[in-house]
């Protein structure tokens, strides 16, 4: 845990937002286990990075975390990064980008009401 990006040289990289009340990560847990459809669709299904890219904005933002599509726009305000730093993926394949910043973070356990679904092999 020594060399986890939380303690290398005593400081973290990551920059956290001040979140608004109501928006901690407690108040997202409840979110996510109060039964609300988070996703925004029926159900989950096959989707292409084309489909996916139309959803980038902050008011209806999708993402890529190891092929599958998550919609992010109710996580926007509980994300202590901050916004921006969802835009960054906002309409993309953001992998690469999340285990950067968050290796310990399992995507599911955070994002799994959100799930839209999964990226077909073409498109």
């Amino acid at each position: 845990m020594r060399d986890s990006p939380q303690m290398l040289g005593g400081k973290s990289k990551r920059k956290k937002v001040a979140l608004k009340p109501g928006f901690s990560p407690l108040d997202w847990a409840l979110l996510l286990r109060s039964g609300e459809n988070l996703s925004g669709v029926p159900q989950p299904r096959m989707y292409t990075m084309a489909e996916v890219q139309q959803h980038n904005k902050r008011d209806d933002c999708w993402m890529v975390i190891a092929n599958k599509v998550y919609n992010v726009t109710r996580y926007m305000d509980f994300h202590p990064g901050g916004k921006a730093q969802l835009m960054r993926a906002a309409g993309k394949d953001g992998t690469k980008l999340f285990y950067e910043t968050h290796a310990w973070v399992n995507a599911d356990n955070i994002l799994g009401p959100c799930l839209v679904g999964f990226v077909s092999g073409s498109g």
